[in-house]
C-alpha cells in the first residue's frame, strides 16, 4: 500500500487533472490525491508504492494512471477504488504518459519505446510496436482534428493520423530530448525539452520553427491559457508565459523545485505541480508578470 503522507499537496506530483467536483493528483510512492471544491487535498488508499507519472479521464469517467515498472492503475467507481491491472519490476520499463479517447480507446508511452494500447477504456491494454529504436517516449498528445502525437528523446516525434493504426515519424531539425507536448485548441503545436528548448508547428506538424526561451534549464509541460498564450515550465522552478506569438518571459519565483505539471484554472492563473507539490500562480491580465501565491 501507499504510504499516508502528512501533506499530500506538499509531496512530489507528477501529474494532474481537473476531474468533476475537483482535481486528481498522482505522484511519489503511490500517492493520488483528490482536491476539493474548497481546496482540500484528501489522499485516497492505493495498493502500490511506485511513483506514479500520469494520470488521465475516460470518456465514460474512468481514471486511468500509470507509473514505474509498467504500472497501470484504474478507478471506475469510488474515489477510493483503485485496481492494480498490471506492475512488471522485472521489465523495469516505467509508463511516462497516457492518453484516452472518448470512444475508450487510448495509449500509455515510455521507456525504451514502450507503447501500450487499450480499446476499452483502460480495463485491458496490448503492446505496440511504434520506433524499433526503442527511444524513451515522454508524451502523448491529440490535436483538435484527430491526430496523435508522441515525443520523445533524441529529437523523436511521431504522429497518426488514423488513431494509433500506423505511425509517422516526424522531422523537426532538432535531435534533443523533448519532455514536453501541447496542444491548443486552435491546433498549435508545442514541444519543450532539454536545454530550454521550444519547437512550434502551426501546420499539424508538417514545419517546425525553434522559439526563445532564453533559458537553458529543462522545460518539461505546456499547457494553454483560454487566449492560446502558453505557459511553459520546468526545472529549477522556471515558468515562461508567452506574452506575444512565439514570445516568452520568465517568471522570477522563489520557489525553485522542478515543475513537472500544469493545471490551467482561470484566463490569469495556473496550479503548479513538482518538486513541494502544488504552488497557485496569478497571471497579470495579458501580461507576463506573476506571483506566486503558495498553496
Amino acid at each position: 500500500m501507499a504510504p499516508v503522507l502528512a501533506c499530500p499537496e506538499c509531496s512530489l506530483i507528477t501529474d494532474a487533472i481537473a476531474v468533476p467536483q475537483g482535481m486528481v493528483a498522482v505522484g511519489e510512492r503511490g500517492l493520488i490525491a483528490y482536491r476539493a471544491p474548497n481546496g482540500d487535498w484528501n489522499q485516497v488508499p492505493v495498493p502500490v508504492r511506485r511513483m506514479l507519472t500520469a494520470v488521465t479521464r475516460t470518456g465514460a469517467g474512468h481514471l486511468v494512471a500509470v507509473g514505474h515498472d509498467a504500472t497501470i492503475l484504474t478507478n471506475t467507481g469510488s474515489r477510493a477504488n483503485w485496481t492494480v491491472l498490471q506492475v512488471n519490476p522485472q521489465q523495469d520499463m516505467p509508463l511516462l504518459d497516457v492518453w484516452m479517447a472518448e470512444d475508450g480507446s487510448g495509449f500509455a508511452v515510455g521507456a525504451y519505446g514502450l507503447v501500450l494500447a487499450t480499446k476499452d477504456h483502460g480495463l485491458s491494454w496490448a503492446r505496440q510496436q511504434v520506433d524499433p529504436r526503442e527511444f524513451h517516449f515522454y508524451s502523448i498528445r491529440e490535436t483538435p482534428d484527430g491526430a496523435l502525437f508522441i515525443a520523445g528523446e533524441f529529437g523523436t516525434v511521431f504522429r497518426s493520423r488514423n488513431r494509433g493504426t500506423s505511425w509517422t515519424r516526424l522531422d523537426t531539425g532538432w535531435d534533443g530530448t523533448f519532455f514536453g507536448l501541447g496542444i491548443s485548441r486552435t491546433g498549435r503545436i508545442l514541444l519543450c525539452g532539454l536545454e530550454g528548448a521550444i519547437l512550434e508547428s502551426r501546420d499539424g506538424g508538417q514545419a517546425w520553427r525553434s522559439l526563445d526561451s532564453s533559458v537553458s534549464t529543462s522545460l518539461y509541460d505546456i499547457a494553454f491559457l483560454p487566449d492560446d498564450r502558453a505557459v511553459i515550465a520546468g526545472a529549477d522552478g522556471t515558468v515562461l508565459v508567452e506574452s506575444t506569438p512565439g514570445r516568452f518571459e520568465r517568471i522570477v519565483r522563489a520557489h525553485r523545485g522542478a515543475i513537472t505539471a500544469i493545471v490551467v484554472t482561470g484566463p490569469d492563473s495556473v496550479l503548479l505541480f513538482g518538486e513541494g507539490g502544488m504552488h497557485r500562480l496569478a497571471l497579470q491580465p495579458g501580461l507576463p508578470a506573476g506571483l506566486d501565491n503558495g498553496r
